[in-house]
């Protein structure tokens, strides 16, 4: 077993997906996890397959939106268990849309998870890091940030804001002993995305896989013990990685040159979202509650 026996693992978005596979898979190494999400039913069924493999697990249903709640939260895991020594933050909601016809509301429901929420929760949750063995944050990202295909415009924009986040917050933690860590996927074969890879505004082109939560949870799994900073999952996507942010040019050319009537295909997309603008009984565009039972969302054709 390693040595994260008997620590306190906090896992934000634990109910599925990328969470749930994390909360799993620490729960076997003798960790106290908390799992933390809005959905109450998944929440409790995740906790019931840690339990019932001989882990030690606590659901803790809250908004993350809501610095209320979150601070009330805290309080509560204060109250219980004093500290937590890794905190993963893994919420998210999902968005595409060309930006002409973006729903700002939805954009900004987005932001509000994937970059307030982690506001709200390391600022109520950094007294209970500061009592902790390991002292660690780890931020889930994105390969979109560095690699941003068209209409992810406003998904890809909050993970951006992420790790700002976490790079500011790297260096002002670091003299404390806080280690603050940054894990990122490509596409993982989640409830987040499942219903729109490979279809309309999430083409992939060849030699990007598609992951499963696992593998991505077993690599924050290894970070965390191996105290990494920056971690791509898959790691031979890391050059890819490296290469956009030096040369944004380079996805946008990779797309064209690598995926069938590229061009074509984004204008195809924009003119469907054209004309579901102008249909008033469609639903909205692609949007997914990664967190919650409910969902909104449109697949693509």
């Amino acid at each position: 077993m390693s040595g994260l026996a008997n620590q306190v693992v906090a896992i934000v978005g634990g109910s599925s997906g990328i969470g749930r596979e994390s909360a799993l898979l620490f729960a076997t190494q003798g960790t106290q996890t908390l799992l933390i999400a809005r959905g109450r039913e998944r929440l409790r069924e995740s906790v019931d397959e840690i339990r019932a493999n001989g882990g030690k697990a606590q659901e803790f249903p809250a908004d993350i939106t809501s610095p209320d709640e979150v601070i009330q939260l805290a309080n509560q895991i204060r109250s219980q268990f004093g500290r937590v020594d890794v905190l993963i933050y893994g919420a998210a909601e999902f968005y595409l849309s060309p930006v002409e016809m973006m729903d700002c509301g939805l954009a900004k429901h987005a932001m509000e998870v994937n970059y307030w929420g982690a506001v709200n929760v390391t600022k109520s949750f950094l007294p209970l890091i500061r009592n902790g063995e390991r002292k660690t944050i780890v931020f889930i990202s994105s390969l979109s940030v560095p690699c941003t295909p068209p209409f992810f415009a406003a998904y890809a924009a909050t993970k951006h804001a992420l790790r700002g986040l976490a790079l500011s917050l790297r260096q002002e933690l670091k003299p404390e002993g806080i280690r603050v860590q940054m894990i990122t996927p490509g596409p993982v074969d989640t409830p987040l995305i499942e219903n729109y890879l490979h279809r309309g505004m999430y083409r992939l082109p060849p030699g990007i896989p598609v992951l499963q939560p696992r593998i991505t949870a077993k690599q924050i799994y290894k970070a965390v013990i191996q105290r990494k900073q920056d971690v791509v999952v898959p790691k031979r996507m890391g050059w890819a990685a490296r290469l956009a942010y030096a040369f944004p040019s380079l996805v946008e050319s990779y797309y064209r040159l690598s995926v069938p009537d590229w061009s074509q295909s984004i204008q195809t997309q924009i003119e469907k979202h054209k004309h579901r603008k102008h249909r008033t009984l469609e639903p909205h565009p692609t949007f997914v509650q990664s967190n919650s039972t409910v969902t909104t969302s449109e697949p693509e054709e």
